[in-house]
């Protein structure tokens, strides 16, 4: 376990912890999110490397298609150009998510998320996602039906995705939390990283096995930088 330092014992048992989705509790070795940022900017005739990809994962994507559009040369970036290439990436990977054999969980999530509620812990979810795609991934699998969560919120239904604090907020709201301090948040971009930061949670913890390095999430702020997610037992004292 990586980190810049250790919280003191009143972090050791939070009231919840939120976890994004996908490369952090939902395996995306294939890079389905990526490719289909890719394929709904190409149906357009736009490019993208998956590097550019990349810098915007996490994002609300109507924001991520914003903010690649403008930082290409010469490129319109209208709100309508904005809806249309969003709409296009809905329906790739909603169909991906849908329907693809290769959907797993992070080894060891399922197990986790009992053992924190085991513990009195809640669990959450948020994501860059619109609803749409995270409903079809909570029934893929299974982790609303078995009752391993007890909340998710995407980012189409606050006013502004990650970075700012708006999710974690609106779930302290629907969970009852009150202070921020008591709250983890587990993620594997530097946005969920600067979401945890202006969420003020108590801890932040980075995952180095979804879609960025060590090396990429270092310099975000971060308490700890974590290569498994059963890691996370440990930091909370489970």
């Amino acid at each position: 376990i990586f980190g810049l330092k250790f919280k003191p014992s009143r972090f050791m048992k939070p009231r919840l912890v939120v976890f994004d989705i996908a490369g952090t509790t939902l395996n995306d070795t294939a890079n389905s999110v990526n490719d289909s940022f890719r394929g709904a900017l190409k149906i357009h005739g736009i490019s993208a490397t998956q590097e550019e990809i990349n810098a915007v994962m996490g994002y609300k994507k109507k924001t991520a298609i914003q903010t690649i559009l403008t930082s290409l040369p010469n490129q319109e970036s209208s709100p309508e150009l904005v809806e249309q290439i969003h709409d296009s990436f809905l329906e790739l990977i909603n169909e991906y998510y849908r329907s693809s054999p290769d959907i797993a969980e992070i080894e060891g999530a399922s197990q986790l998320f009992g053992e924190l509620k085991g513990v009195g812990i809640k669990v959450a979810l948020d994501t860059g996602f619109s609803r749409s795609t995270t409903d079809i991934i909570l029934e893929r699998t299974g982790w609303l039906q078995n009752g391993l969560i007890d909340a998710s919120k995407a980012s189409d239904e606050v006013e502004d995705g990650r970075p700012h604090p708006f999710m974690i907020q609106a779930l302290m709201a629907d969970l009852n939390i009150s202070k921020s301090s008591s709250i983890v948040k587990v993620g594997d971009t530097p946005s969920d990283l600067m979401e945890g930061e202006n969420a003020k949670c108590g801890l932040t913890v980075g995952v180095l096995y979804g879609t960025h390095t060590r090396s990429q999430l270092k310099d975000f702020h971060h308490d700890y930088l974590i290569e498994d997610i059963t890691e996370l037992k440990t930091l909370i004292g489970l």
